[in-house]
């Protein structure tokens, strides 16, 4: 009967020592800054990219005014 109990002890034992070894190896790995991990959430742009954005928008809307300028122009000079 003691020896169940300690053969049980003598196991958990082997399996926790066996279990510290296993974790010496993934320790040696650096590990990213908690900074770096967020930065792929950012979702800000850089100012390079805002402008860029702001510029492509400008160019969008300057687009449409001349194309609604000219389908404006067109109808007017047909109907006469």
């Amino acid at each position: 009967m003691t020896l169940r109990p300690v053969l049980f002890i003598l196991g958990l034992l082997a399996t926790l020592g066996l279990s510290g070894c296993a974790d010496t190896a993934p320790s040696q790995r650096s590990f990213k800054p908690f900074a770096a991990l967020m930065r792929s959430d950012d979702q800000t742009l850089t100012k390079a990219e805002q402008n860029a954005a702001i510029t492509e928008l400008q160019n969008d809307k300057k687009q449409q005014q001349q194309a609604a300028g000219e389908g404006a122009a067109a109808p007017a000079k047909t109907a006469q």
